[in-house]
């Protein structure tokens, strides 16, 4: 029988846990996380990756505030990729939330598949007063009008004159 030492078993739950947070198992993947957290060495570069990961699902389940101490703990790591990885999630955990603007509408696709999606209808905003108004300003295209070539003529024809009087007068001199 085989033994596995804590840095392999380690390095197991934390694939485990990968794969629990890329179909959506957060709290799966928090525990395995922890797990491979309380086997790994942390200052190596498994278990820095291992901090990164747990800080994101940690921020998947709404535990924003432990995934930002999380990071904060790692921008002293002795990996740069680490260090890397936690200041850049530091600036998206720590950003101001965006504002919805009002009346705007966007469509969200449906993922099927990495080569199709579905479109998904947009959710209409319920109007008190007037149904047929738009949630957003509609701006006619009009198609610009034509150039008169005559004009463009006249003015490249005024312009070679002009060009041909200063060439005479510079050729007397």
């Amino acid at each position: 029988m085989e033994e596995v030492s804590a840095e392999q078993l380690a390095s197991q739950l934390y694939q485990q846990g990968i794969a629990d947070f890329e179909r959506g198992n957060y709290q799966q993947a928090i525990a395995l996380l922890e797990r491979a957290r309380a086997l790994a060495i942390l200052e190596t570069d498994l278990g820095g990756d291992i901090l990164v990961w747990l800080a994101n699902a940690y921020d998947a389940v709404g535990k924003t505030e432990e995934a930002i101490a999380l990071c904060r703990s790692l921008k002293k790591h002795p990996t740069n990729t680490v260090r890397k990885s936690a200041r850049y999630m530091l600036g998206i955990f720590t950003a101001p939330p965006l504002k919805k603007l009002e009346g705007v509408v966007s469509e969200v696709p449906i993922l099927e598949s990495p080569d199709r999606y579905q479109s998904k209808p947009a959710a209409r905003p319920k109007s008190s007063n007037n149904s047929n108004q738009k949630p957003f300003r509609e701006v006619p295209l009009e198609k610009p009008s034509p150039i008169d070539s005559r004009s463009t003529n006249n003015f490249l024809l005024l312009a070679i004159a002009v060009f041909l009087l200063l060439l005479a007068i510079w050729a007397k001199q």
